[in-house]
């Protein structure tokens, strides 16, 4: 199966956010209610008071909100415009291996090296490393059977 795929700035940021909300989500949530523990002990060290409880809590995860839509919104930036991350490229996938092709280099992929296969909402990920993936958008599929191949495709040659 031959695609040509080009990254986009938005291509790369909801890799960042389907990674983030997948593996590293769950982590800063424990983070935060442990952090804000300490605070409300603090807050209530000398007697409960309902209003500063509540008031720190909003607050709190009106912060943690504000901070993960910030984190979200840098993503974009991150790409440099030259950079061999947003170039057309062109995979082919073969029962052996991943071949790519760009204007800037050329090589493959064993599917050794391709750990686990991922579905976002719009693209599907081959991570070959803990944060790092071959991203493949789903509008560069033409039609729903295409796409059920390029899955069954990668799913019978990972588990190789």
């Amino acid at each position: 199966m031959r695609l040509i795929v080009e990254i986009t700035r938005e291509d790369y940021a909801d890799f960042n956010k389907f990674h983030y909300m997948k593996y590293n989500f769950k982590k800063h949530i424990v983070f935060y209610l442990v952090c804000l523990a300490i605070v409300l002990f603090f807050f209530n060290r000398n007697g409960f008071d309902l209003f500063a409880t509540i008031i720190s809590t909003i607050l709190y995860f009106l912060l943690f909100y504000i901070s993960i839509l910030m984190r979200f919104k840098s993503l974009k930036k991150i790409p440099m415009e030259n950079g061999s991350f947003l170039e057309k490229t062109e995979y082919q996938f073969l029962d052996n291996k991943v071949l790519y092709k760009s204007e800037k280099s050329e090589g493959s992929y064993h599917w050794s090296l391709i750990k686990t296969f991922e579905e976002g909402t719009k693209a599907y990920y081959l991570y070959i490393d803990r944060i790092v993936a071959i991203v493949i958008p789903k509008r560069v599929f033409k039609n729903e059977e295409e796409m059920t191949a390029f899955q069954n495709l990668v799913k019978r040659n990972i588990q190789k």
